[in-house]
């Protein structure tokens, strides 16, 4: 558990200075879980102004004084470090109404949400661990720090967190932490659906998110996100073979809930996740496996949109199992696929006759014709049919 020396930094200017200096959280938990932590949050004894003053040659950032936090950069390399705390109550069921600064350690990880959080590590690599989350790192079980009642109600969104950290970790969860996760999970409507968006965005990207997912339809958590959700079960068994994307991975999940769409736009997530989930949703399979029908299939959705219903149609419908490896194929061939793709345009289709409106209808006509195989995608076998369709269009109106 080597810290790398551009982190040790903080740790040791802290400590030189005469304060205490752990790294704390989830970068402890990944090093004793033999992996690289993605970033580093540090806790000490200082107060935040003293905390500025041992780092006065740095750049230092207030980001979040009033908890006790300070963004410090050195070397091109920042990293959150926070004063020892305790939190008052939390009235609104997400946030402390107060915190007062405090010179334990053992208060601060007290105030955490789960015991492998609640480690710090020194830069000797020694362990301060008072709740027994090294135990429960290798029982494989996340558990609330205390009574999980009270770090539910503290905040709420802590219930999606232990489900994302089961997810991300494969871990179970503690009984009674699991309980006072169902028990309590009415009140996510105190949390706003940006952060309940953003947890599931992670949960839905996890390793192990379809057990987590389910433990979270079996407990009820769903009814308290989705207004009457229906979900789509059938997807626990095969969302793992599903790109790990949480667009795909949703669709899956609320795939044949009339509703799904609604699901959606309720987790105000970006425009361009939600046109994509509901794209992936509203994709009609294709008629038939004839390749004509495939070539349709991706007109109707585009490449993308295609690609992805098509995993989930393949395992939602019976005769659609090679749907993606059929798709895969074609989408790799230079076959034909849009407007763009065709040999002739709006100039030949003008040329033919048409004007207005009437120019994308000709064309699009000519792309199905390529489509069903009645012509070939070339310029004069093209220019032939649009010629031959203008034609009709006169003969049909007896105007010129």
């Amino acid at each position: 558990m080597r810290i790398p020396s551009e982190i040790e930094y903080f740790l040791r200017r802290l400590c030189d200075s005469g304060y205490e200096a752990y790294l704390v959280g989830g970068c402890v938990r990944d090093f004793l879980l033999g992996e690289t932590p993605n970033d580093f949050d540090v806790t000490t004894s200082a107060l935040p102004e003293e905390t500025e003053a041992v780092f006065a040659s740095d750049r230092v950032v207030e980001t979040g004084l009033k908890h006790g936090t300070v963004t410090v950069l050195h070397g091109g390399v920042s990293v959150e470090i926070t004063t020892y705390r305790t939190e008052g109550a939390y009235s609104d069921g997400r946030h402390p109404d107060s915190v007062a600064f405090t010179r334990s350690l053992v208060e601060d990880l007290r105030r955490r949400d789960f015991t492998v959080n609640a480690m710090a590590m020194d830069m000797a690599g020694r362990i301060e661990d008072p709740f027994g989350g090294r135990a429960d790192l290798d029982a494989r079980l996340l558990r609330a720090v205390g009574d999980p009642v009270i770090r539910f109600s503290e905040d709420a969104l802590r219930i999606l967190r232990a489900f994302r950290f089961s997810a991300k970790l494969g871990f179970a969860v503690e009984p009674q932490t699991l309980q006072a996760a169902f028990a309590l999970s009415p009140r996510l409507g105190m949390v706003s659906r940006e952060r309940i968006f953003a947890e599931l965005d992670k949960l839905l990207c996890a390793p192990h998110a379809a057990d987590a997912l389910l433990l979270m339809a079996d407990g009820g958590v769903f009814d308290c996100i989705f207004a009457n959700p229906r979900l789509n079960r059938r997807s626990f068994s095969y969302l793992a073979s599903l790109p790990r994307r949480a667009d795909i991975r949703l669709a899956a999940l609320l795939y044949g809930d009339e509703n799904a769409e609604r699901h959606i736009e309720s987790l105000k997530p970006s425009t361009a996740f939600a046109k994509r989930v509901c794209g992936i949703l509203r994709a009609s399979p294709p008629a038939s496996p004839a390749l004509s029908a495939l070539r349709r299939f991706v007109y109707a959705n585009g490449s993308e949109i295609a690609h992805d219903a098509a995993l989930i149609l393949a395992n939602e419908l019976r005769g659609m199992e090679e749907l993606p490896a059929r798709l895969d194929a074609l989408l790799a061939s230079e076959d034909c696929f849009a407007l763009r793709d065709l040999k002739v345009g709006g100039d030949d289709a003008r040329k033919a006759g048409f004007c207005g409106a009437a120019i994308g209808k000709a064309l699009e006509s000519v792309l199905f014709a390529v489509f069903d195989g009645k012509i070939d995608n070339s310029h004069a076998a093209e220019t032939e049919f649009l010629l031959a369709l203008g034609t009709k269009a006169v003969d049909s109106t007896g105007k010129e």
